[in-house]
């Protein structure tokens, strides 16, 4: 990767886990152009929409009558109340503490902060310690200690179940209202297939405050459905915890904070008043509910029933029946040999796919002219006065001296539209002796990969037993290790077929019958 941007992010799909850009999140050095993708659009002029705008067609910005709020009951100032807010640099942890300071400075309290950010300015972990009380006297010390917290506020999630933060909470005391947003880190553009354990560091949070109160949501989706940026999200979880009765200083005071602030005031104003008004609806998580439920699976005859319809659409009707001949096969063979799995299965079906459906040059102009992107970007931006695509066509070689690899060049949308469509269309093109691009060397490998792995399915047709069976599922799934474009794909399938040599060796040595069925031939 050329860039190690925050602001790319996982996108789970049908088809798998892809990779998103986070407007909201973007740094804008623009980095992440140097990289080699064929699907990299910049549009000029575009505003990121919020959700509710973009499917309801109104304003962005929620306008919320403060009167109808109900004031919550405050902490009792008796005793210094001590407040722990966590996050990531760049979303407004610190904005929350000199909100908060200045509130409780017009309300005529004490108060101290701390905040330790370290040397992360973008991206990395944030903690801000803060203490109130009734007179200034009354706060000798700010830092928050071990079990020594009466609020943790926690602007993401994996900063909040981190060893240093859970030794501040006092069990059945500390109250913690969490944004259950899974937010991945910069490792995410090196490793695909990073996830957050979600469940097991909310468990970690429940254990520690062994009872009290525990309150997640995901204020980073609100934030952008409602007001379609996620820096909002922090001052919306403010307002969640304000009306839960957490925060020791009155409303009316943190609004003049914030307008004091002046930072897009009446919008984070408005961001609090949500956070309010949410905070007994449906979109708060209980302590029992999922924080972040997972994009929803397709059993396995869906998936492949979706691959097929897909590599229909992809080439034609007998490229689908060719990849069910081959997966049924497999099936078949799986619950012969080893009765009551799948996993061979699944493993086939999703690599299989990805070996035939090639993104190639007919594929990324179908993709951009089918009506999808256009509504996609329909629905997520304002405003654009211009398109331009950044592309490195095969047949228009330009190298870069430094590295030696393909150089991108920056195409106006305005005349290239129509060329994708009539690319598109010529679909029919591929892989035959007229097809311009079947000539280079990626799309001969590609085609060369197509071959080999039908044979490794012949091979784990012939073998397969109880003792080769991981080394099976690993083989067939090579495939999916296999990601990017260009000599980024190259370089993964240059690994990817040194341990399938590894891996094809293995199920010989374990292999107990050497003549069992083989899959048909296609």
């Amino acid at each position: 990767m050329k860039s190690n941007c925050v602001a790319i992010v996982p996108l789970e799909t049908e088809l798998g886990r892809k990779r998103a850009i986070d407007q909201s999140a973007c740094n804008n050095d623009f980095t992440c152009l140097e990289g080699f993708c064929p699907s990299f659009v910049t549009l000029h002029g575009a505003k990121p929409k919020s959700r509710s705008s973009s499917e309801t067609k109104q304003t962005a910005t929620p306008t919320l009558n403060p009167v109808a709020l109900p004031e919550p009951q405050r902490p009792s100032l008796a005793e210094p109340y001590a407040i722990l807010a966590t996050g990531i640099g760049g979303t407004g942890v610190v904005t929350i503490s000199a909100v908060l300071g200045q509130a409780a400075h017009l309300a005529g309290l004490g108060f101290g902060a701390i905040d330790a950010t370290g040397l992360a300015q973008k991206g990395g972990a944030v903690v801000c310690h803060m203490r109130f009380a009734a007179e200034p006297e009354a706060i000798n010390a700010i830092r928050v200690g071990t079990a020594d917290a009466d609020l943790i506020l926690g602007g993401d999630l994996v900063v909040t179940a981190s060893n240093k933060v859970l030794d501040c909470i006092y069990p059945n005391h500390t109250a913690v209202a969490v944004s259950s947003h899974e937010v991945l880190t910069g490792a995410f553009t090196r490793r695909p297939d990073l996830a957050i354990p979600s469940h097991r560091l909310m468990d970690r949070i429940r254990r520690r405050l062994n009872g009290a109160p525990l309150i997640s949501v995901d204020v980073y989706d609100l934030a952008v459905r409602n007001f379609g940026d996620s820096i909002y999200a922090n001052m919306m979880l403010l307002g969640i915890a304000y009306q839960h009765g957490f925060i020791p200083v009155p409303s009316n005071c943190i609004e003049a904070a914030i307008r004091l602030n002046g930072a897009k005031a009446e919008t984070n104003i408005a961001a609090f008043r949500f956070g309010r008004t949410t905070a007994t609806r449906d979109e708060l998580q209980t302590e029992h509910e999922d924080p972040n439920p997972a994009h929803k699976a397709l059993t396995l005859r869906e998936a492949i029933a979706h691959r097929a319809a897909h590599l229909e659409a992809y080439q034609n009707v007998t490229l689908a029946e060719r990849y069910l001949e081959r997966v049924d096969a497999i099936a078949n063979l799986e619950q012969h040999r080893i009765p009551g799995s799948q996993t061979l299965t699944k493993a086939v079906a999703h690599a299989y796919f990805n070996v035939l459906a090639i993104k190639d040059e007919y594929e990324v102009a179908r993709l951009f002219t089918q009506g999808s992107f256009q509504n996609l970007i329909g629905q997520n931006f304002d405003n654009i006065r211009a398109m331009t695509f950044h592309m490195a066509p095969p047949l228009l070689p330009r190298r870069d001296r430094a590295t030696g690899h393909p150089r991108k060049l920056a195409i106006s949308g305005r005349w290239l539209m129509p060329i994708l469509k009539g690319l598109a269309k010529a679909k029919r093109l591929r892989g035959t002796w007229a097809d311009p691009f079947a000539y280079t060397v990626d799309r001969r490998r590609e085609r060369a990969w197509i071959t080999q792995y039908e044979e490794d399915l012949d091979l784990i047709a012939q073998r397969l037993n109880h003792g080769n069976y991981a080394a099976a599922i690993e083989l067939a799934g090579l495939p999916q290790t296999v990601r990017g474009f260009g000599h980024v794909k190259m370089a993964a399938l240059d690994k990817a077929e040194h341990r399938a040599k590894e891996l094809r060796q293995q199920l010989r040595d374990r292999s107990r019958s050497a003549n069992l069925d083989r899959i048909p031939a296609q």
